[in-house]
């Protein structure tokens, strides 16, 4: 998002934001001009739907109960809300291949989204709501641009792929220069438990990215304190004990980390294995736990207090 893509939004907003009445009258100019603010072609609409990217309802709220579907905040507006994504659902029925995108949207006010690469959207409680001022955050309106120009850019599994495919090489890397010093199986084994570590800060169970932020700050401007200080997190995941200033850990049974040999490592391999951290772990297949490290098998973890298994 560019300081142009910043004026056209700010334009865009300021004409539309707050606005009430009609949505028949003024929902093709509202999204004929936003395309414009999104920099993207104006696709060719009836209602507005592009094939194999989105499908819109649109409504427009008032300020008055007299104006437009409904008085925003009230039950009746939000009865009419659920109404129109009904309305959308029912719509993709009716088409050769549902779009990858549902939208409904109050013109001026806000848009109610749903990913359904699966042919899924879920229910209307599964939707996420994106005011219309939050058009001006870079995230928000790259999203939008994605849906109206490049969708697969958003499809969950073809993301997992790219990001397992890259955490793959930079691993792979990582082994390659290890095995000649070090058994395989050694390699493996350890190579398992940074994978571990790594998927375990990213989705939460390892608290503040401790993992991460100790190869940014600490062991990459001093290699040598690595291999000491990640065996004693490994041995307090094991235990369930205090690491540090981060106070107590999870405790992370099943095995993985009752052996929390580590190996000394270069910069060049720290900063390796730091590129790998710094992946969306939310996005790796888990297949990559089981067939990514060939000689390390998958061990049942679970965290004690917790109430389901991880694999």
């Amino acid at each position: 998002m560019n300081e142009v893509d910043r004026t056209r939004v700010e334009t865009f907003i300021n004409r539309w934001a707050g606005s009430s009445g009609n949505e028949r009258a003024n929902y093709q100019l509202f999204f004929a001009e936003m395309c414009d603010a999104l920099g993207v072609d104006r696709p060719m609409f009836v209602d507005f739907y592009k094939a194999e990217h989105f499908l819109i309802e649109a409504k427009q709220g008032g300020t008055t109960s007299t104006k437009g579907t409904a008085k925003r905040g009230t039950n009746s507006y939000l009865r009419e809300m659920e109404k129109a994504f009904v309305q959308a659902v029912a719509y993709t029925r009716t088409l050769t291949s549902k779009p990858p995108f549902l939208l409904t949207c109050d013109i001026g006010d806000h848009f109610e989204l749903w990913m359904g690469f699966s042919g899924d959207y879920g229910g209307y409680g599964a939707r996420r709501e994106i005011a219309l001022t939050e058009l001006r955050k870079p995230d928000v309106f790259d999203l939008f641009v994605d849906i109206f120009s490049n969708p697969q850019q958003r499809n969950p599994e073809k993301i997992a792929a790219r990001v397992t495919r890259e955490v793959a090489a930079d691993l792979a890397e990582l082994a390659k220069g290890m095995e000649a010093n070090v058994d395989p199986q050694q390699v493996a084994q350890f190579l398992m438990r940074c994978i571990f570590t790594m998927f375990a800060e990213d989705v939460g169970l390892l608290k503040e990215h401790l993992f991460t932020q100790a190869l940014e700050t600490r062991w990459i401007l001093n290699p040598k304190m690595f291999k000491p200080e990640v065996e004693a997190l490994w041995e307090a995941m094991n235990q369930g004990t205090s690491f540090g200033f981060h106070g107590q850990l999870l405790r992370f049974n099943g095995g993985l980390f009752a052996e929390s040999q580590a190996f000394a490592l270069t910069k060049t391999q720290l900063e390796v294995l730091l590129q790998a951290a710094k992946r969306d772990w939310c996005n790796v297949e888990p297949a990559i736990f089981g067939t990514l490290v060939t000689f390390s098998p998958v061990i049942p973890l679970r965290l004690t207090g917790a109430s389901k298994e991880l694999f």
